[in-house]
């Protein structure tokens, strides 16, 4: 199993998830300080991988890395993600690029290197998207991270349609508290952008911890059958 973007937030709870029920794994990040670190509280075997989503020759040599420490590969987990708050008349082009190739294009390449072996083993890839992807009208001021998210869905879609041997899920994450996320945000606008959100009715009035998400995923990747499409969401905070 190899886990793209563990080094933080949920894709750290979904390989500390699958580790303690049992997954032999590689954990893969650009920081491999971070995933170093992580190898150390994980059970079982927990291979540490260099990894640049943005960069193909990274994603190619990470990938055959993994598949050769651990004898092959039965699931992919594809947890990257960026987000700009940021309107789309202040969306430069090299905001564009590092929305599209982290949460896109890397996806693709990733699992470009990675298909062969999936296929082989007749394994299973999870990605991570989320639920501003199919709200109508979207979330003002998430653009970048919307289009991307959407573009990603399709994108899965058409994996599986080609590799109808391999098991292609997306799953779409409510909000989620505990990630790194929103670290660059300016924090007056985030306030009113969740103002807004909440009086669109768009938020549950609470979030969830990516414990919660690593669950979900592991439920998953042990369904034998298949799940194009999950959703998990928080429940709405009580009264």
């Amino acid at each position: 199993m190899l886990v793209v973007g563990a080094s933080a937030g949920i894709g750290r709870s979904i390989a500390a998830v699958l580790s303690r029920e049992g997954a032999d794994m590689a954990v893969a990040a650009r920081r491999l300080s971070r995933l170093e670190s992580l190898t150390g509280e994980l059970e079982g075997v927990a291979v540490p991988i260099e990894l640049d989503v943005r960069d193909e020759a990274s994603c190619q040599r990470g990938v055959a890395d993994a598949i050769e420490r651990l004898g092959g590969l039965d699931a992919l987990v594809y947890a990257v993600g960026v987000a700009s708050l940021v309107p789309l008349r202040e969306a430069d082009a090299e905001r564009w690029r590092e929305a599209f190739e982290t949460n896109v294009v890397g996806a693709a390449l990733v699992t470009r290197a990675a298909v062969d072996a999936l296929s082989a083993s007749r394994g299973r890839a999870v990605y991570l998207s989320s639920i501003s992807a199919s709200e109508h009208p979207p979330r003002a001021g998430l653009a970048l991270y919307v289009a991307t998210k959407t573009a990603l869905e399709k994108l899965v879609a058409l994996w599986q349609v080609e590799h109808r041997e391999i098991g292609f899920t997306t799953v779409s994450v409510g909000d989620t508290g505990g990630t790194e996320m929103a670290l660059d945000w300016d924090m007056a606008v985030l306030g009113e952008k969740i103002g807004r959100w909440v009086s669109e009715g768009r938020m549950f009035g609470r979030v969830m911890e990516p414990e919660a998400i690593g669950r979900h995923v592991a439920d998953l990747l042990a369904n034998s059958e298949s799940v194009p499409v999950s959703s998990i969401t928080p429940r709405f905070a009580a009264d």
